[in-house]
Order: structure tokens, then C-alpha cells, then sequence
């Protein structure tokens, strides 16, 4: 076996030790490089450097470099099933390409996802990224189904694009998630796209914004429900049967054009025991205030803002406990927080 360093011909998003015990902290220069994890992606070089007392081999048992490419590139694809996977340790998207028709997503373990250097803003900004799943515009005929969903940079679920492009009949059920950014994040433009036939519905998501990136984005947003500005016809788009439970920054932002009557979003659990339950626009509602906000935008019928009673959420066993208030909100595929 060679001895020889691996060149690292991308970049590298994330360091991950001891299987997640602890992570890098991603620097834009070495002279940036001044408290233990801290790291630097050399692009000339092809190679990391890190901050470190000691010998980083000999402080842990692990060590992954998250490389800046899709761990499941499924551009161009139809008709394809991914199946008890587990799927860790990506710069990029965990699954992620447009132009998608007939994706199951079924059964998986995705972690440890993105972070990895998008671009660079004019002004010498740059930008990380990463999503869990992504379908990226002309999605069609989609469903991710019982997932375990966490520590992701970005979204953990999302369906968006630019461009003309149609996304349609995407369903995400029965999903477990916590510790990303964003639970679920919409977007479309221009207005000549479509967005019709989404369903979000009996999903478990869990301590938005309280993962391993938030605190070194420059652009903090620990949300579950991310809709950014929506310019895209859309209808029949519907959030139902779901647990939101605990943000960084809020449960829900909505941004832009009043989404009424495109979204149906009703019969969820909410709760976020401190601080602001919605942010909409600009404006920043309290737990105390949101039923009856909702309400004035014809949202929220059949809502529960109450501690949705886990049965053991520091071990993240997110199965509803007997007395459960979560349990009275349900349909006729099963209770919210059905997923174990």
C-alpha cells in the first residue's frame, strides 16, 4: 500500500472526526487557521491544512474529508430506486440533479452533507451549499419515503430551479429529521415554470438550524420550512401531518407573494418553546400569535401548538409517547411522528 498523499482535486467541505463527534471549522486563508479544527482547502495544492495541537492521526480513530461532489449524481435520470442506503460524508448534494422522473428515495440514512464551496460572490464573498435530497427543476413523479434525514449544511428535502422548468407530483412521507439548516426549502422562478402536486406530509422534524454548519454560515436560517421567493404558477402544494419541533431561528419562513390558496398547510404540530414561531416577509410572529395569523391567511385548520411529547429526544427517538397530544392529528395514512 502506498504511503503517498491522495491529491484532493475538490474541494473539501467539511471534516468529519470520530464519526461525528466533532467537525473542521472551514477558513478561506491559512493565516485564518488560529483554533484547533480549523481548516484550509488549498486549490493550487490539492491538499488540506489543519489546525491541530498534535498529530491529528493519533487524536482520533476517524477522520473523513467531505469532498465537494454529489454522493448520488442523478442528473438526466428516470426510474430509478435507492434503497437501505446509508449515504454520509459529501461536500454536495447526499442525492441531487435535475431533469429527475420516477425517483424513489426509500429507507436511507443521509448525514454529514454539504458545505462545500459553491461559488464566489462578486464582492469576494463566497458560498458553501448542500442538500440531503435535491430535485433540481423538471422533476416529475417523485417520492422519499421513511428517511432518516441529519446534520445537513442546506436543506434536508427540496424540491427547486431556475430556468423554465416544471416540477410535479413530488411526495416526502414519513421522514425523520433533524439538524439541518432547513427541513424542507421551496423555490421556483420565472413565472413561466410550474409547480403543482407537492405533498410534505407526515414528517418528524426536529431542532432546525442546530446542526454542525449553522454557526459557521454567514447567512443563518434554521427554519424546517424554507419557502424562498416563488415566482412559479403553483398549486395544490400541500404541508400536512407534520411535527416542527425546535429552531435555531423560526419553525416556518414564507418570503415573498402571499402563497394563498397555492399552499394548503394545515393540520401540523408546532412547537418552539422559545423564541419566534414564523417569520413572514419581515415580520416576526410569536408562538402565542401564530394560530391566530395563520388562521387570517386561511392556513392552520386543524393546527396543535404543544410540546409534541417524544419519547426520548436526546437519544433522537422521535416515536410519539402514549399521552402524545401529537397523536389527535392524523389522517387516514397514520398519526404524525409515525416514523420511529
Amino acid at each position: 500500500m502506498s504511503n503517498q498523499p491522495v491529491p484532493l482535486s475538490v474541494d473539501v467541505g467539511n471534516i468529519i472526526f470520530d464519526n461525528g463527534a466533532s467537525w473542521g471549522t472551514k477558513r478561506w486563508s491559512p493565516e485564518e487557521l488560529t483554533r484547533d479544527g480549523d481548516y484550509f482547502y488549498d486549490a493550487n495544492g490539492w491538499r488540506v491544512l489543519l489546525r491541530s495541537p498534535a498529530n491529528p492521526a493519533g487524536r482520533h480513530r476517524s477522520i473523513e474529508l467531505a469532498l465537494r461532489r454529489h454522493i448520488i449524481s442523478q442528473g438526466g435520470k428516470s426510474f430509478v430506486t435507492y434503497e437501505n442506503l446509508a449515504l454520509c460524508f459529501g461536500a454536495a448534494h447526499g442525492i441531487g440533479g435535475g431533469r429527475t422522473r420516477g425517483i424513489v428515495v426509500r429507507d436511507c440514512d443521509i448525514s454529514w452533507i454539504g458545505g462545500g464551496h459553491q461559488f464566489t460572490k462578486p464582492g469576494g464573498k463566497p458560498v458553501r451549499f448542500g442538500n440531503g435530497i435535491e430535485f433540481w427543476a423538471d422533476a416529475r413523479d417523485c417520492l422519499v419515503e421513511h428517511c432518516r434525514i441529519w446534520e445537513i449544511y442546506d436543506a434536508a428535502l427540496t424540491n427547486q430551479g431556475k430556468g423554465t422548468n416544471t416540477q410535479e407530483n413530488i411526495t416526502y412521507r414519513n421522514n425523520v429529521i433533524w439538524n439541518a439548516e432547513y427541513s424542507f426549502e421551496y423555490w421556483n422562478h420565472p413565472e413561466a415554470s410550474i409547480t403543482r402536486e407537492i405533498r410534505f406530509e407526515h414528517n418528524t422534524c426536529v431542532d432546525a438550524g442546530r446542526g454542525w454548519g449553522h454557526a459557521q454560515r454567514p447567512d443563518r436560517n434554521g427554519r424546517h420550512l424554507m419557502f424562498y421567493n416563488n415566482s412559479a404558477k403553483t398549486s395544490h402544494f400541500f404541508v400536512r401531518y407534520n411535527i416542527f419541533a425546535n429552531s435555531a431561528d423560526s419553525l416556518l419562513r414564507l418570503h415573498g407573494r402571499d402563497w394563498t390558496p397555492a399552499l394548503t398547510m394545515d393540520h401540523n404540530v408546532w412547537y418552539q418553546p422559545t423564541g419566534p414561531s414564523l417569520l413572514w416577509g419581515t415580520n416576526l410572529i410569536a408562538a402565542a400569535d401564530a394560530p391566530s395569523f395563520l388562521a387570517a391567511r386561511r392556513l392552520g385548520d386543524g393546527d396543535l401548538f404543544a410540546d409534541p411529547g417524544f419519547v426520548a429526544p436526546a437519544e433522537r427517538d422521535y416515536r410519539l409517547t402514549a399521552s402524545s397530544p401529537a397523536t389527535r392529528i392524523s389522517d387516514d395514512i397514520g398519526p404524525a411522528g409515525a416514523l420511529p
